[in-house]
């Protein structure tokens, strides 16, 4: 059983440098083209310490993420989603552009994390089902009670709350990550992509379309 920290602040200072060297390493080279001696390189301890913690390669990838998500990007991620979902919004259109705002943001703030997610998440089940559970699940609620807001006035097409909801973040999901991560340095025209991005899915939830 591996030996993970419950929380940042009783971490020594091997388990730091451990824990920020393999990050940066999972982010840069993804977990299956990471070995233990580079983290162990790059936190400059010997690699017989990381197996001191983490007895697996596997291990030290949910004793990362597991608690980083949690204590770090959990609180981050309620801090930016309850006031968004608690807001009253005039039109779909506006919670649209509030939405894309806040996730392009939370990406930007945390970007090793956010890459290694992307990278791991659609090959590891514990992964996903742990961050989903823990991280995701308390906004579902509240994502679908906006979306059902939104359909009783009139706004948007009467499918499944959370089908609605799965539309919206993968077109946002799709657009954030070629820009923050694919083609960074593209000559992108953020302020009419955005507009374009927002009006896909505005376009593409109306009323019109058959429910």
């Amino acid at each position: 059983m591996s030996r993970r920290p419950r929380s940042s602040d009783t971490l020594t200072e091997a388990q730091r440098k451990i824990v920020e060297a393999a990050v940066a390493a999972f982010a840069e080279h993804g977990f299956r083209g990471t070995a233990t001696r580079d983290i162990a390189r790059r936190a400059g301890v010997a690699e017989a310490t990381i197996f001191k913690y983490f007895p697996t390669k596997r291990d030290l990838l949910l004793g990362v993420i597991g608690p980083v998500m949690e204590q770090l990007v959990g609180p981050a991620l309620a801090r930016s989603m309850d006031p968004l979902f608690d807001a009253t919004y005039p039109t779909f259109e506006a919670f649209l552009r509030a939405l894309l705002a806040e996730r392009t943001a939370f990406v930007r703030a945390h970007p090793q994390l956010v890459r290694i997610l992307a990278q791991e998440m659609p090959f590891d089940a514990e992964l996903r089902i742990g961050i989903a559970s823990r991280v995701y699940a308390p906004f579902l609620a509240k994502g679908i009670a906006q979306i059902e807001h939104f359909q009783r006035e009139g706004q948007i097409v009467g499918w499944p709350p959370a089908l609605v909801l799965r539309c919206i973040a993968s077109t946002f999901a799709g657009y954030i990550l070629h820009r923050v991560f694919i083609a960074p340095d593209a000559a992108w025209d953020d302020e009419a992509e955005i507009e374009r991005v927002i009006a896909f899915v505005h376009r593409g939830l109306s009323p019109d379309q058959p429910a």
